[in-house]
């Protein structure tokens, strides 16, 4: 018997191939969950970054602004070094600035002249003098900023003439300074200021004058 058209035409539909519905499931889910985890991940790893080069960025101000600190106390260093070593008369070591009574046994002091240590709590009168004054109280005259024009002792009309010479060097524009005799000098002059010594073999008004105006008024109650 015959077909019909109708039934000749009619084939059964072509499966597609197969697709695993589990394997696409889950692909897409482990994508789905990956995509999120990996973007957090990165910006994470971004804002690390960031923090850390402002960090850096940050430090770097304060690193060249020590490095310019250390310059200038270098500098300030070797700029006092240098005037230290240009600074006239010789530098002794502090012997301190005990009070003690006039005439009390104390060590012995590190230079003839002293120019620090024990000393009396009432100061020697400034100005000249004809006769030696103690160096207990001359030591608290330097303390209090004063220079000390010694001479070496000789008979009454040698002193004066020593006096006059050295008056003339003080010219008046110091305050603060004492011109004494002293017996057994080993020069003929010497000037002392709180912890410095120059000694002088003869009048040097150039010298003189720089010591006075190195150390006159330089109170050493604090040092």
């Amino acid at each position: 018997m015959a077909k019909s058209k109708s039934q000749r035409s009619s084939k059964p539909p072509r499966a597609s191939a197969p697709t695993p519905a589990g394997t696409s499931a889950a692909a897409s889910a482990a994508e789905a969950k990956a995509s999120p985890s990996r973007g957090v991940a990165r910006g994470r790893a971004d804002l690390g970054h960031l923090r850390r080069g402002r960090r850096r960025g940050a430090a770097l101000p304060w690193i060249v602004g020590l490095a310019g600190l250390g310059v200038l106390v270098a500098i300030q260093i070797g700029v006092n070094l240098v005037r230290e070593a240009n600074a006239p008369g010789d530098r002794l070591p502090s012997q301190g600035n005990v009070h003690v009574a006039l005439g009390a046994a104390t060590p012995p002091y590190n230079s003839d002249p002293p120019t620090s240590g024990w000393h009396t709590a009432e100061l020697a009168p400034w100005g000249s003098h004809l006769e030696p004054l103690h160096d207990q109280r001359l030591l608290h005259n330097m303390e209090d900023g004063g220079v000390i024009l010694w001479y070496a002792s000789g008979s009454e009309d040698e002193n004066r003439a020593h006096v006059a010479a050295l008056e003339a060097v003080v010219a008046g524009r110091y305050a603060r300074v004492v011109i004494a005799p002293r017996d057994a000098m080993p020069t003929a002059y010497a000037l002392t200021a709180w912890q410095r010594l120059q000694r002088f073999v003869a009048i040097d008004e150039p010298g003189m004058r720089e010591f006075l105006a190195a150390y006159h008024g330089l109170d050493h109650h604090s040092r």
